[in-house]
């Protein structure tokens, strides 16, 4: 046991050296220490004397008490053996016994030296504990500055003092008082303070080591440059920032060691979550620093600036982290705590800092909602810094930041304004709806934006971008229903009303007077059409529909609205009673903390539901845009109808069909009442063509060759009588239009319309010019067989309309019904002459 403690005492005499004698220069004063060491060891030993000489007289005190306290018991005993013994026999006199006081006093002095023997055990038992309490207070005390392992040795002790008494009930008090009465560390404690005493004396050298180390590590890190640039060149600084560190270790290990006896005595002077000691009082330094910057009134402080404070923190960290990493790390790594990385450990205890900074700046955030979208911004790329540069896997900043509600509603409160508050703007200019690039910059199929749908788009991608990185799911879709579908909906209704004033005003007065007359001339001069002035109109609303719409469906399938869709889903999932979840809009201002934690969580189950994957969060606006778009294609194409329809109105009333030798000498003219409206017609298409997609320019043109189809049907073939010559007209006349709207200059998707237009036109034409006989000269395109080799057939009362389509399928009719080829036949006037019906 000698060797080992002999051992032990050099081993900490070599410690204490190396941490305090690094350099030659610094052993010059080794015999002023060893002076100053032998006169506090003749203090502490005279101090024991006499402490040894006062615990000596109170034993020899109570010594002499207890042999007093001996010799009375046994003359009771002898006493009480007389009394008994007399009290048995029958020959005594009762006379002897009438009067009991002699004995009585006998056992209220034997009872009053017995609790005075108590009182003075117990005395010895206080005064015992104070000379621990006292001599481990005084040992740690001047072993604070020079010999740390001595305090800590000292610090255990005082513990293990209070614990072990607190423990036996020893130091309970010797009379009625409140262990917790006032108790003054410098004048002797009365014996009902004795455990409030202890316990003060434990907490005294705890502060008093605790601020002794730190302001020696203190000193020794602002030497080695911290919390700047470190310089490691000065070997002293070194060694003494090791010494306090170690100190500031241990004195955090015995504490936490002791923590649960403490707690049974009502002390904690250390949290079970609070950071190492060392780190934490290294960190105090940064703080300190930081408070000083942060809550002045430099211009590197500004709350509108975020970034600049932000990096003064990374900057801090760049200089020191290298330390932490290597220094720090090794010295954590040879002490008895928990081990932990220094480095994370240490970002943990700056990050207060930056949460400080931003609770100071948090009243201007609130009065200027949007900074907050830049704080935000700034925090993620801060925290993304620290995860990846330096492997912070603490807790996120930016979600402390977001979870002030107060803050987030004047953020979301500002998005809102400051979209409505631009589409305002651009939707108040003299013309919004105007294409903002020529039509040869985009190709054909591409989407050509308005200012407003560009605007539109442009507001609502900003938003998103601010909100990106708010890591609450929750938050994100509360932003995006309040200030982005706002955006959408206002658009979706101004193009509303745009169309509903169209319709009740514009449409009907699409052309002017002149135009819709009967067309006498060909026009000599080519003009721009009102009919493309509004077609132009109309398609700048269908192109901002189709631009904010493909933008929507881009953005329907982007990463950040398919998670927000894939959190929507789960909550509608979790809900059950056939949730929808395209309703999660509603009440989304009143989700609750269960609902938060359903669309915030992180790892989303497979989906029983198949349907809503193919949703998503845009999806019901993209309907929207989607039917409004067709909606403004109707109008487009019933103003090109009804244009074309009111220029046909002259070759409606054309009466002169019957007529021998119309259109024999212009074998490739058309009708003079049909000139007009060709050419104009081309021209319109051709601007159409420019202005709309090549799947839509074709739908339009479907529809135009089936209202003309019917209308020459109806209004024209079925409506006069025609001689072969007035057919063979008609005929020319359908091929030019079929030509017109069959053909195209750029788009080869609707070549394939050129054989499929007019077709019911078409087989009128071919029974109007059908030849008579087979002495009439055949027409180009003229049917196999003369009519009067099959006419008769046809208009025969005995023949079935079963029969009639066999025949005219022959001939290569197949569209008209049978009835509509015998109102033909009869309506052709030489063939009715041939075979004398009545027409």
């Amino acid at each position: 046991m000698t060797n080992i403690e002999a051992d032990v005492a050099l081993e900490a005499a070599r410690r204490f050296l190396d941490g305090h004698f690094a350099t030659l220069e610094s052993l010059e004063l080794i015999d002023d220490l060893l002076s100053g060491e032998e006169n506090t060891h003749a203090q502490l030993q005279s101090d024991l004397e006499n402490a040894s000489r006062a615990t000596e007289a109170l034993r020899d005190e109570a010594v002499d008490i207890s042999q007093s306290l001996r010799d009375k018991a046994l003359a009771l005993i002898d006493l009480h053996s007389e009394v008994v013994g007399a009290a048995a026999d029958d020959n005594v006199s009762a006379w002897q016994f009438r009067d009991g006081t002699e004995t009585m006093d006998l056992v209220a002095t034997l009872a009053t030296e017995l609790q005075s023997y108590d009182k003075l055990s117990r005395a010895k038992t206080y005064i015992d504990a104070l000379l621990e309490v006292e001599q481990a207070k005084q040992s740690a005390r001047q072993s604070l500055s020079t010999n740390p392992q001595g305090m800590l040795s000292a610090y255990s002790k005082l513990i293990a003092i209070l614990a072990a008494h607190s423990n036996s009930g020893s130091l309970a008090p010797l009379t009625s008082g409140s262990a917790t009465s006032d108790c003054s560390a410098d004048s002797p404690p009365q014996p009902s303070n004795l455990l409030e005493y202890t316990k003060q004396s434990v907490q005294e050298i705890w502060s008093e080591a605790n601020k002794a180390a730190a302001s020696a590590q203190s000193e020794s890190l602002t030497k080695l440059g911290w919390p700047t640039k470190m310089d490691l060149s000065s070997a002293a600084a070194v060694g003494a920032f090791d010494a306090s560190f170690s100190t500031l270790a241990g004195l955090d290990h015995v504490t936490r060691a002791a923590s649960d006896a403490l707690a049974r005595c009502g002390l904690a002077l250390r949290a079970d979550d609070a950071p190492p000691l060392p780190l934490e009082h290294m960190a105090r330094a940064v703080d300190i620093r930081m408070r000083y910057h942060f809550e002045s009134a430099r211009t590197t402080s500004r709350a509108d600036k975020p970034e600049w404070w932000l990096s003064q923190v990374l900057g801090m960290l760049r200089n020191i982290v290298p330390f932490l990493e290597s220094h720090v790390q090794r010295l954590f790594n040879g002490t008895t705590l928990p081990q932990l990385d220094a480095r994370n450990e240490f970002i943990c205890l700056v990050l207060p800092v930056v949460q400080r900074k931003l609770t100071h700046d948090r009243s201007e955030y609130i009065r200027d909602g949007l900074v907050i979208a830049h704080v935000v911004h700034e925090l993620a790329d801060f925290e993304h810094t620290l995860r990846d540069v330096y492997f912070y896997d603490g807790p996120s900043v930016l979600g402390q930041f977001l979870a002030d509600s107060a803050l987030f509603s004047a953020w979301v409160e500002a998005e809102r304004a400051n979209a409505v508050e631009s589409y305002m703007q651009i939707i108040a200019e003299s013309n919004p709806f105007e294409l903002v690039y020529e039509d040869d910059m985009l190709g054909a199929d591409d989407a050509k934006p308005s200012r407003l749908a560009e605007k539109v788009v442009l507001v609502i991608e900003d938003v998103a971008e601010r909100y990106a990185v708010v890591p609450s799911c929750m938050q994100r879709l509360q932003l995006l229903s309040t200030a982005q579908f706002p955006i959408l909906i206002a658009l979706v209704e101004d193009i509303e009303g745009e169309i509903d004033e169209f319709s009740r005003i514009s449409l009907a007065f699409i052309r002017d007077a002149g135009i819709t007359n009967a067309i006498a001339t060909k026009p000599t001069t080519a003009t721009q059409s009102p009919l493309v002035s509004q077609l132009a109109r109309l398609t700048s609303w269908y192109q901002t529909i189709w631009y904010v719409e493909e933008a929507a469906d881009d953005w329907n399938n982007s990463a950040t609205y398919v998670d927000m869709w894939a959190a929507v889903c789960q909550r509608a999932a979790a809900l059950g009673r056939n949730t929808d979840p395209r309703d999660w809009r509603v009440n989304c201002d009143e989700w609750s903390d269960a609902d938060r934690a359903l669309l915030d969580e992180t790892t989303h189950q497979s989906l029983a539901n198949d349907d809503w994957l193919d949703g998503g969060i845009w999806e019901r606006s993209i309907g929207t845009l989607r039917e409004l778009k067709q909606r403004v294609l109707d109008i487009i194409s019933r103003a090109i109808n009804k244009d074309v329809v009111g220029q046909l109105r002259a070759y409606r009333k054309k009466n002169n069909w019957a007529a021998e030798g119309i259109g024999a000498n212009a074998d490739t003219d058309v009708s003079i009442e049909l000139s007009g409206l060709l050419p104009e017609l081309s021209s319109v298409l051709a601007a159409l063509e420019t202005m709309v997609p090549s799947l839509a320019f074709s739908l339009l043109l479907r529809q135009l060759a089936a209202e003309l189809d019917t209308f020459l049907v109806e209004r024209v073939a079925l409506a006069h009588s025609f001689s072969q010559c007035g057919g063979r007209q008609f005929a020319k006349d359908i091929g030019a239009l079929s030509q017109l709207l069959g053909s195209s200059t750029a788009r080869g998707a609707t070549k394939k319309l050129k054989h499929r237009v007019l077709l019911k036109s078409r087989e009128c034409s071919l029974i109007l010019a059908c030849s008579l006989d087979s002495t009439t000269a055949p027409a180009a395109n003229d049917m196999p067989l003369s009519l009067d080799e099959w006419g008769p057939t046809v208009i025969s009362s005995d023949a079935s309309d079963r029969e009639t389509k066999l025949v005219l399928k022959k001939l290569g009719i197949s569209n008209l019904s049978a009835k509509e080829a015998r109102s033909l036949v009869g309506l052709r006037v030489d063939f009715a002459e041939l075979t004398g019906c009545n027409t």
